[in-house]
C-alpha cells in the first residue's frame, strides 16, 4: 500500500512531542546499516555483516521561514523529544537537540528555513494503530 506524504508531521517538545511544525521536507530518518568486511583469503568474493546504522550528525526539516518559530527553536537548550508523523498512523521517534537556520534566497521565490536535529537517541520506528 502506497502512502502519500500529505499529511506528515513533525513534532517536538520538552516532555512530550506535542509542538508541530509546518514542514515542507524531512529527511531519511532510519539509515542503511554500515557493511562490516568479513573476507578471507578462502573467499572468492568479499562477505560481509550488519554494523551499526549510519544515522547522519544532522536531521534537516524545511520549512516556510517563521521569525517566531525561529527565536523559539534557537532558544531551545535542552534535548527535545521528536517525532516524524505519516498519515498512516506510523512514523519515528527519536530525542535530539534543535537549532534554526536559515535557507538561501533567490528572485521571486518563498523564504525558507531548515529546522536541524542533532540525535540524542536512535530513531524507533513507531507502526501504524
Amino acid at each position: 500500500m502506497a502512502v502519500s506524504t500529505y499529511g506528515t508531521t513533525f513534532k517536538y517538545g520538552a516532555t512530550s512531542a506535542d509542538k508541530t511544525l509546518a514542514i515542507k521536507s524531512y529527511p531519511q530518518i532510519m539509515a542503511k546499516r554500515a557493511a562490516l568486511e568479513t573476507t578471507t583469503l578462502s573467499d572468492d568474493a568479499k562477505t560481509y555483516i550488519p554494523g551499526i546504522r549510519e544515522t547522519p550528525d544532522s536531521l534537516d526539516f524545511t520549512m516556510n521561514y517563521d521569525a517566531e518559530v525561529f527565536a523559539e527553536i534557537n532558544a531551545l537548550a535542552a534535548v527535545q523529544k521528536c517525532e516524524l508523523a505519516f498519515s498512516d498512523g506510523s512514523g519515528f521517534t527519536f530525542d535530539g537537540y534543535l537549532s534554526a537556520s536559515n535557507s538561501e534566497g533567490s528572485v521571486n521565490a518563498v523564504a525558507e528555513m531548515v529546522v536541524s536535529v542533532m540525535p540524542a537517541s536512535v530513531p524507533v520506528f513507531k507502526a501504524a494503530t
